[in-house]
């Protein structure tokens, strides 16, 4: 059992914002008759200045399938790339994924009225992986790179939607594509911070003398 645990990222670290991020999910959905009208992003509502729904869209589930499928996308991206993960770094990831998703939903796609789920955000939290793999020199991060562009490719061509049906909802598939592009920046951000931190005087010895 030891032995199959160390392939698996298990510092509390890797771990700990997932967790947080699935209960509020699952609280939300519990709670969800109550809050409902004050969480989705409604595109009128954004308009009318109610500009929390920008991030609080993400924690709502149009039903239990929507739910357990962005869960476990959650267990499956933790395993792929928890490695990556920092507990305060990966929230600020999430948090930047959902908020630039629906921005670009609000801005770029004016024909998606109604918008939740975690799913940009996952799409953003695939792409942040992929290229953090390609960071520490992992072909796969190509690999896993490619196959997202062309999931995002095959999903504007699509004829038919499976999805959709499953989760009793119109998939929102511009908001993966936001999402993905939100996942690269903050990647390619975070890599120049800790370039930078890593090459500022006062992180730099000096030599002896």
């Amino acid at each position: 059992m030891k032995k199959l645990l160390t392939f698996f990222p298990i510092h509390y670290q890797h771990w700990l914002t997932l967790i947080i991020i699935a209960i509020f999910a699952i609280v939300s959905r519990v709670l969800g008759s109550q809050f409902i009208g004050t969480m989705e992003f409604i595109h009128a509502q954004v308009d009318a200045g109610q500009y929390w729904r920008l991030l609080t869209h993400a924690l709502w589930h149009t039903n239990t399938n929507h739910l357990l499928l962005n869960l476990a996308g959650l267990a499956l991206l933790w395993a792929l790339h928890g490695e990556h993960y920092r507990a305060w770094n990966i929230a600020g990831l999430l948090i930047f994924c959902c908020v630039m998703s629906a921005l670009g939903v609000w801005y770029l796609s004016p024909h998606i009225d109604y918008y939740v789920g975690l799913s940009a955000a996952l799409h953003g939290l695939f792409a942040f992986g992929a290229v953090r793999d390609v960071q520490h020199k992992r072909f796969s991060g190509w690999l896993l790179l490619g196959g997202l562009a062309i999931k995002l490719y095959l999903e504007q061509h699509q004829t038919t939607d499976t999805t959709a049906a499953l989760i009793n909802a119109t998939v929102a598939y511009d908001a993966h594509i936001y999402g993905a592009i939100a996942g690269v920046c903050y990647a390619v951000g975070y890599w120049l911070f800790s370039f930078f931190q890593q090459t500022s005087p006062d992180t730099v010895k000096s030599p002896r003398t």
